[in-house]
């Protein structure tokens, strides 16, 4: 079967699975993952961390996204540049600055927008609705999460949050694709590959 068919029918098997989730459940299940993120040494000491905003079946990043500007960590959300079909990296200094944007994701409104290069920063927490063992991730299909990544530096530590669902043995995998470096589920931390020289 061809990669691009093997990676719809995944995508509709895990928007399924994910829409189908009890609400408790989930509640339950991504309290676990952000109690495991937490304490990650690597997403403690980080500073500067790039979080998406889940939103409908996606899971929710805002609890610990809200803990993180508690913490004085600078924060960044991606802004999307339809146009150009790529991510602007933006800091966010409240959740009051963010409104529904493209295709109802949460997003700076256009006068809070204050964009970092990056390439500079330290953590980035990325969506999936699929992962593989090690570190291969299936997003929407929209690329736009594979771009953003071509343009950060080689020090940034790439995190998935997780169900244990989404955690395949392989994923149909091509050229472009970069692995993330842990996935956090409700029951474990997988080490997919090593961390970036420096970081524990």
């Amino acid at each position: 079967m061809e990669i691009g068919r093997q990676k719809k029918e995944i995508r509709q098997e895990m928007r399924r699975r994910l829409s189908a989730l009890p609400p408790e459940e989930k509640s339950r299940e991504m309290r676990e993952m952000e109690r495991r993120l937490e304490g990650l040494a690597c997403y403690f000491y980080a500073r500067r961390v790039m979080f998406y905003v889940g939103v409908g079946f996606e899971i929710n990043t805002l609890p610990v996204l809200v803990r993180a500007l508690a913490a004085k960590k600078e924060v960044f959300v991606p802004y999307c540049l339809v146009a150009e079909r790529r991510l602007l990296v933006s800091a966010l200094y409240d959740l009051g600055e963010l409104k529904a944007g493209y295709y109802g994701l949460l997003e700076p409104k256009s006068e809070c927008l204050r964009p970092l290069d990056p390439a500079l920063l330290e953590v980035v927490i990325l969506p999936g609705l699929a992962f593989d063992l090690a570190g291969n991730r299936l997003g929407r299909g929209g690329g736009y999460y594979d771009r953003l990544l071509s343009e950060i530096g080689p020090q940034t530590v790439l995190l998935a949050l997780a169900f244990d669902f989404q955690v395949y043995d392989r994923l149909p995998v091509e050229s472009h694709d970069r692995p993330v470096h842990r996935i956090i589920t409700p029951s474990r931390t997988i080490n997919c590959r090593s961390l970036p020289p420096g970081w524990i």
